[in-house]
């Protein structure tokens, strides 16, 4: 049995740091910010469910695979 859950993360930029991190991700293209940030959320809960699965023989949380359009 699979059971999916949606979870929305949001990243708020202070967009007055003089970070050179924060600056580069502000003059990103819109399309390309919105892709670098899916693919580092995926990765971060990704590894986070690594750890929560550790000794957890009834269930694996997983990220699920995004469904082709």
């Amino acid at each position: 049995m699979i059971i999916k859950h949606i979870v929305e993360l949001e990243t708020v930029i202070n967009e007055e740091s003089s970070d050179a991190t924060a600056k580069a991700i502000i003059h990103m293209p819109e399309d390309e910010r919105n892709a670098f940030f899916q693919k580092a959320g995926t990765e971060m809960i990704a590894e986070l469910l690594a750890e929560v699965n550790k000794n957890n023989s009834w269930a694996l949380l997983r990220v699920a695979e995004k469904e082709s359009v």
